[in-house]
């Protein structure tokens, strides 16, 4: 945290990409000098965890990481835990979307009185859920759902012309604001 403060930073997003593989006094111990340096804290879920999978039993274990990661973000005092939805990989768009919704509500009632936000980010690959019309889409299920803008997953996706200027970058923050308000964007 120092070192983020040092650089003019105040916000960090803690990978546990691999899994979540810290004890809670060591997350606490990263939040308590994050909150010394004023470092606001965001936590990454496993990239694993799959909202889209066709397999039920896998889809169902995403909770439980889900679960790990919620527990961790609360430890280090995190706001919001950031999760990829997954890919599509042989079935439609559509589908992937309404898997993920049925993993997303599972996960709200599964944790309905965390003061965490569930955030959906924005992926770069064609093959994976999380345009930001998707990501806007599934945050309008509830309140606690939150859009991760990755600029550079949007760049990527767009094959590196998304944003050839500053209103390009502009628009999303619009986007996300005229669709789930400003406060959120």
């Amino acid at each position: 945290p120092k070192w983020v403060s040092e650089m003019g930073l105040d916000a960090y997003e803690y990978s546990a990409g691999n899994g979540v593989t810290g004890s809670l006094e060591t997350f606490a111990k990263i939040g308590a000098e994050a909150r010394k340096y004023n470092i606001a804290m965001s936590f990454h879920t496993p990239y694993f965890i799959s909202l889209s999978g066709t397999d039920p039993e896998k889809r169902l274990k995403s909770l439980s990481y889900i679960g790990q990661s919620l527990d961790a973000a609360e430890a280090l005092g995190a706001d919001t835990i950031v999760i990829h939805m997954g890919g599509t990989a042989k079935m439609t768009r559509e589908e992937g979307i309404m898997l993920t919704k049925d993993t997303i509500y599972k996960t709200l009632e599964t944790f309905p009185d965390t003061k965490i936000r569930f955030g959906l980010e924005t992926m770069g690959k064609i093959n994976q859920l999380g345009t930001l019309e998707e990501v806007i889409t599934l945050c309008k299920i509830d309140p606690r759902l939150v859009p991760v803008v990755d600029f550079g997953h949007l760049n990527c996706r767009e094959q590196g012309k998304a944003f050839p200027d500053r209103d390009a970058y502009r628009r999303v923050f619009d986007t996300i604001g005229l669709s789930l308000g400003d406060e959120i964007a």
